[in-house]
């Protein structure tokens, strides 16, 4: 009977430690699944990109956007296709080949927003802009219309009763970044013509067709440093009717 009892009593034991062994196991996978869901509610579904600053942009969707080239990175961890739209510089990850553009290339590019971890970080999730695809675009330096600016001319002074005449005699596109131009300048003594000669002077845009700079050729350094008063205005003037 005593053998019995103790039988019984261990029987009991065992099955209240099921019970709760069971009960924990439980309440660890109903935990494991709150934080489950949880991860999954953080996990953002719109971003933003200097490419497309104005818009909320989609996780894993293609956007296409015209840029200018600017560097290959590859050397670090992710290699880097680095790119200028507007006045931003934006770095997307393209873990290929570099591809041989040359800067300020402008390229039709097709990118999307995607999940990265950093190598030496595992456990971070980060967001960012992967390149898909890029493509280079055709100049079109040959369609830019000149005859607006052909035949004008501007007067600049060159000390007392001394004055230039800048006659426009031809405008030739270079590439997408630069203009060359030749002159012929009538100079003019005291109001009477002393001398009639030719300079060449190459405007040189960035991306947004802003100048940079005016080299006149010969000389290496820009031309707007050394022009002075109505000589430097007229020539900034001149530069935006090359382009507008």
């Amino acid at each position: 009977m005593k053998k019995q009892f103790i039988s019984f009593l261990t029987l009991i034991l065992f099955l209240l430690i099921f019970q709760a062994c069971e009960k924990k196991a439980e309440d660890l996978s109903k935990e494991n699944s709150t934080q489950k869901n949880s991860d999954v509610e953080k996990t953002p579904t719109e971003f933003k990109s200097l490419l497309r600053p104005n818009e909320n942009i989609e996780l894993g969707k293609i956007y296409t956007d015209t840029v200018n080239f600017v560097d290959f990175m590859d050397y670090t961890d992710d290699y880097l296709f680095v790119v200028k739209k507007n006045n931003d510089t934006i770095h997307l990850i393209f873990n290929k080949d570099d591809s041989k553009f040359t800067k300020g290339n402008k390229l039709e590019i097709k990118w999307k927003m995607d999940s990265m971890r950093p190598a030496g970080d595992p456990e971070f999730l980060n967001y960012t802009e992967f390149l898909v695809s890029a493509k280079k675009i055709k100049n079109n330096i040959s369609k830019r219309d000149f005859s607006k600016v052909k035949n004008q001319s501007f007067v600049i002074s060159c000390g007392t009763g001394c004055a230039m005449t800048h006659n426009v005699k031809d405008v030739k596109q270079i590439d997408l970044s630069s203009i060359k131009v030749t002159f012929e300048i009538d100079m003019y003594m005291n109001e009477e013509l002393s001398e009639t000669f030719e300079e060449n002077y190459t405007f040189y845009y960035d991306s947004s067709d802003k100048l940079k700079k005016i080299i006149r050729e010969g000389d290496n350094e820009d031309a707007l440093k050394f022009f002075i008063g109505g000589a430097k205005q007229s020539f900034e003037e001149f530069a935006i009717k090359l382009v507008n």
